[in-house]
């Protein structure tokens, strides 16, 4: 569909050239038919190009609300900037850029660009918007970099909690073996009771032994033999 309609807006100019007999170069407006849906409270950026390098333009965004019928110039404020930049001697880019956007800015947006020398206008194509609310905004929408910058700290992350498990697990010595149990008997265990024991010492008065000696009885001689 968008190349059907570059083409006709081509075989369009290049007809009313050869209509007034003047050598002309074709010009046009490039633009990209889309649908945005942008978030409550954000900012919204659109461009166009304008190439020619002979015809004299003037023009630019334009804005139609949703329940509107009609297109109205947009204009410079605090929320809207409006700028312009040429990449080449033939190509102009006209920019817009929408801060803290809401829903008064839901609607389509076009670039329209009227030439002077040829009382023709141009229109680019349409890019439609839609507002949504800010709590809808799923969590996943987030940018390349907030993700890759989340994978470099975890990949990060993951060998220091290594080295400072090693390290926990190093320093402490093992603990000391468990002594096997005793499977000695209670009565072995039981330590024996002393015992009393009693003795008796009887003295004997000396001095009467000394009067009564005992006799010794001499040894009896049954023979006798001498060797001369």
């Amino acid at each position: 569909m968008m190349k059907s309609d570059y083409r006709c807006s081509l075989t369009f100019l290049a007809f009313l050239c050869m209509l007034k007999g003047t050598a002309c170069e074709l010009c046009f407006v490039r633009a990209s038919r889309a649908h945005k849906f942008v978030p409550e409270g954000s900012s919204l950026k659109l461009s166009c190009e304008v190439q020619c390098g002979v015809l004299s333009w003037t023009g630019g965004w334009v804005f139609q609300e949703m329940q509107s019928t009609g297109f109205t110039r947009l204009t410079p404020s605090e929320r809207i900037k409006l700028s312009n930049y040429s990449s080449t001697a033939n190509s102009t880019h006209l920019l817009v850029h929408i801060h803290n956007i809401n829903q008064s800015d839901a609607g389509s947006y076009k670039c329209e660009i009227t030439w002077t020398q040829r009382d023709l206008t141009s229109n680019g194509h349409v890019t439609y918007v839609n507002v949504t609310a800010a709590a809808s905004v799923d969590s996943s929408g987030r940018n390349l970099s907030h993700r890759i910058l989340l994978c470099l700290s975890a990949s990060m992350c993951f060998p220091l909690v290594l080295g400072l498990v090693w390290c926990l697990t190093r320093d402490h010595p093992p603990p000391p073996p468990v002594p096997p149990r005793s499977y000695t008997s209670f009565a072995t265990r039981v330590k024996p009771k002393k015992e009393l024991v009693y003795a008796e010492v009887t003295l004997k008065n000396s001095r009467r032994q000394n009067d009564c000696p005992k006799q010794v009885p001499e040894p009896t001689v049954y023979s006798s033999v001498h060797f001369s």
